[in-house]
C-alpha cells in the first residue's frame, strides 16, 4: 500500500451512462471512419450542450458513449435531477440531427441514471455506486426474462430511453412532476446481492393550457 498517495476524494454524484445504440454493429457494417467517429463525436458536442451548464464533473468515452456525472454543492438530489433533464434534451437534440443526416448515421441513443458516493479521479470515477449504473444501462428486453414481476418486452423502448434505480425514482417522485417513474422490473446484478428494482422514467405529458 502507498502511504504517500493523497487521499482519494469522496463526492455524492448523480451517475449516467449514455449510450449509443448497435454502435459496434453499426461501425462494423458502415465503418468506423464512415459513421462511427462521427457519431461519437457528435454525441459528445451534444453533451456539451446540455450538460455543462447543469454541473456536469465528469465525461470519459466508454468506447461506444459516455460516463458522465453530475455535481451540485447545494444538493445531490438536484444533480440528479441535472441528469435527467441533461439526458431527455440530449436525446431530443439526437433526434434532430438525425433528421438532417443518412439513416445509417443516425445517433440512436440510451441512457442510465443513478446517484451515490464516488472517487473523484482526475477525468473518471470509481466506485461500486458507478458499476451499479453500469449494470441499469445494460438493462435490454432480453434481461426481462430473468426479472422479477417484468414490464412486457414491447414495452421497453429501443431507442431513446432512460432507466434509473429506486434511488434516483425517489428524488422523481419526490421533486420533480414533469417525470414519472415505472417499475420494469426486479433483477439481479452481476456482483450485486439480492434484487435491485429498476425503472424507466417516462416524461409526464404537459397539462393543456
Amino acid at each position: 500500500m502507498d502511504t504517500d498517495s493523497p487521499p482519494v476524494e469522496v463526492a455524492t454524484e448523480a451517475i449516467a451512462i449514455v449510450d449509443i445504440v448497435d454502435a459496434t454493429k453499426m461501425s462494423n457494417r458502415f465503418g468506423w471512419y464512415a459513421v462511427g467517429r462521427g457519431a461519437l463525436r457528435d454525441l459528445r458536442r451534444l453533451i456539451a450542450r446540455v450538460a455543462v451548464g447543469r454541473g456536469l464533473s465528469c465525461q470519459k468515452s466508454t468506447g461506444d458513449g459516455y460516463l458522465l456525472t453530475f455535481h451540485n454543492n447545494h444538493s445531490a438530489e438536484l444533480a440528479a435531477l441535472s441528469a435527467v433533464e441533461s439526458v431527455f434534451e440530449l436525446f431530443d437534440l439526437a433526434a434532430q440531427r438525425n433528421t438532417t443526416v443518412p439513416a445509417e448515421q443516425a445517433l440512436v441513443l440510451r441512457a442510465a441514471v443513478h446517484i451515490g458516493e464516488v472517487d473523484v479521479l482526475p477525468n473518471d470515477r470509481e466506485g461500486p455506486h458507478v458499476s451499479f449504473a453500469f449494470r441499469h444501462e445494460s438493462i435490454t428486453r432480453a434481461a426481462l426474462a430473468e426479472a422479477i414481476n417484468p414490464i412486457a418486452p414491447e414495452e421497453l423502448p429501443l431507442r431513446d430511453y432512460a432507466v434509473c434505480s429506486e434511488a434516483v425514482a425517489d428524488i422523481l417522485r419526490q421533486r420533480a412532476a414533469r417525470w414519472k417513474p415505472v417499475s420494469i422490473g426486479l433483477f439481479r446484478f452481476k456482483g450485486f446481492t439480492g434484487f435491485h428494482e429498476a425503472f424507466l422514467i417516462m416524461p409526464t405529458p404537459a397539462l393543456p393550457c
